[in-house]
C-alpha cells in the first residue's frame, strides 16, 4: 500500500512502454477521511525507499532518496506525522535488503526523463 503507482509505471517504463496521464477518466474510491494518518506516514516513508532500492540504478539511491527525505521530511513537520514518517524511514532502510533489487537500466532512466518524469522527484 502506497506508492504502487510508481514501482508499476518504472516497470512498465523498464519493460520498453509508456505512458500518459489520461484526466477525461473517472474513478471512484470509497469515500474516506482526507486527514493522513499514522499507518499512511509510516508506509509511505517505508515504502518510497523498498521502491526506490528495489528499481534505481545505485548512483540516484542518494540522491532520490536524498530529495524525497527533504520533501517528507518538510510536509511531517507542517502537516504532522513526523514520529510515524521518521519510523518508517528506519523501517524502510533496515528492511530494504527484503526486496529482489532490479534496477532500471540508464535508457530508462533517459526515457522517464525525457517524458518529463524524470525517477529522482
Amino acid at each position: 500500500m502506497y506508492h504502487e503507482g510508481f514501482d508499476l509505471a518504472w516497470r512498465l517504463y523498464e519493460a520498453g512502454w509508456s505512458g500518459w496521464y489520461a484526466a477525461s477518466i473517472r474513478m471512484h474510491h470509497p469515500l474516506t477521511e482526507p486527514a493522513r494518518h499514522a499507518l499512511y506516514h509510516r508506509l509511505a516513508a517505508r515504502n518510497r525507499i523498498w521502491i526506490a532500492h528495489r528499481n534505481l540504478p545505485a548512483p540516484l539511491l542518494p540522491l532520490y532518496l536524498s530529495v524525497w527525505t527533504t520533501i517528507t521530511l518538510a510536509r511531517a513537520v507542517r502537516g504532522g506525522g513526523l514520529n510515524q514518517t521518521l519510523r518508517g524511514m528506519r523501517e524502510g532502510w533496515t528492511s530494504r535488503r527484503t526486496q529482489r533489487r532490479r534496477p532500471m537500466s540508464w535508457r530508462t532512466v533517459y526515457r522517464l526523463t525525457a517524458a518529463g518524469r524524470p525517477p529522482i522527484i
